[in-house]
């Protein structure tokens, strides 16, 4: 597992590359990468109580996540672990941990990786050498070409006129008392199985639409104000071919949302309002925080952690570690139809008190539940 790690790793152009402050980025596209450096730690813990095992993994698990990547250097791009437990009646187990910054790669690029990973280590080494994927190269350099540039541009331009239209203004001026300017708060609620199908089936939409829905209303009823910004992650994957390539192909784009009327045509509108930020989601950020300023709200559609099975393996995705947040109100919403899910805001204290985001994350909860509601 160790020497697949390794290898998988100096396959892959996109963890190779490093910040400068000149182009941001560069990333190696040379006619072989050179070998990635993949610290390997291996821990021996079957003495121990199961319950601490597992502690003494999550432990470490805590205190990567919490560690800061040298992105301006040559540092590595994955840290890579194995954890023996103690045997059970199934049999010994042992804990493989990845660890990589977002930077590198988004979570489609990960199972990417585990898939490798699982399928070098239970197949018989070769001596030739692995020859480089140099497509996250390719594709970097195609979207800073001019012709990129022109068409971000234009698509920062349509944002831009769309956001304005909206004459929104920063979230705490709708607000009926001022919290303190200083810090931040985090708040999370849990919620129960939400099963958009019947709604997406019947109005024929996605399922980020209904949970856009929820949230907009939300916000609509706390602010007394009926158009809103959302700021969301999106992908800029477009082709089948690019959902075979390990990299980070994440964007941030702007999502204005009227929020009149309500109900199933509200999530028709979000559904129309998705559609414009996939298709605008290159726009250059430049431009747009210029004419448009912060967005209100970041709002983040996460897949729940889910377990999956990779031949004999068993895997689950990590959430990012708790901090401070990026917009002056982010939500972080998890719903699965099957189990549970979470839904967790954080915030800076100038936007919001504590018991204003406990009624935020009340009303998301409601309008999440009512939508999905069948019958």
């Amino acid at each position: 597992l160790r020497q697949a790690a390794t290898d998988t790793a100096a396959r892959h152009d996109a963890l190779h590359w490093s910040l400068n402050l000149d182009d941001r980025y560069r990333i190696s596209a040379s006619a072989g990468l050179s070998p990635a450096l993949v610290p390997a730690e291996e821990t021996d813990l079957r003495s121990l109580d199961p319950a601490d095992a597992i502690a003494t993994v999550e432990a470490w698990m805590a205190t990567q996540r919490a560690d800061a990547y040298d992105l301006w250097g040559s540092g590595p791009r994955i840290r890579f672990a194995l954890f023996h437990l103690p045997e059970t009646p199934a049999g010994p187990s042992t804990v493989c941990a990845l660890m990589t910054h977002h930077l590198y790669t988004d979570e489609h690029a990960l199972q990417l990786l585990w898939t490798e990973i699982v399928r070098r280590a239970s197949t018989p080494p070769i001596s030739a050498p692995t020859s480089p994927d140099l497509r996250y190269s390719r594709w970097a350099e195609a979207s800073t070409s001019a012709a990129a540039a022109t068409s971000a541009r234009t698509a920062a331009e349509a944002v831009a006129q769309r956001c304005q239209a909206h004459e929104t203004r920063p979230y705490p001026d709708y607000l009926e008392r001022s919290p303190a300017p200083n810090g931040y708060g985090q708040q999370a609620r849990a919620l129960g199985p939400v099963d958009t199908a019947n709604v997406s089936a019947r109005l024929s939409v996605g399922p980020a639409a209904v949970s856009v829905a929820a949230v907009a209303q939300a916000v609509a009823e706390e602010t007394g104000h009926g158009r809103i910004v959302l700021n969301m992650p999106m992908s800029l994957r477009r082709t089948a071919a690019e959902a075979g390539i390990v990299g980070c192909f994440v964007a941030s784009a702007l999502l204005p949302i009227r929020v009149e009327p309500t109900g199933d045509r509200l999530v028709q509108h979000c559904q129309q309002a998705l559609d414009f930020a996939s298709r605008h989601a290159h726009a250059r950020p430049g431009l747009l925080s210029r004419s448009v300023g912060r967005p209100q709200i970041s709002l983040a559609i996460e897949q729940p952690a889910t377990t999956r099975r990779l031949g004999p393996v068993t895997w689950s995705s990590f959430a990012a570690p708790n901090a401070g947040p990026k917009h002056p109100l982010s939500l972080q919403l998890s719903a699965s139809a099957t189990g549970p899910g979470r839904l967790r805001a954080s915030w800076t204290s100038a936007t919001l008190t504590q018991q204003q985001a406990v009624d935020l994350l009340e009303r998301t909860t409601d309008h999440l539940n009512h939508l999905t509601a069948k019958g």
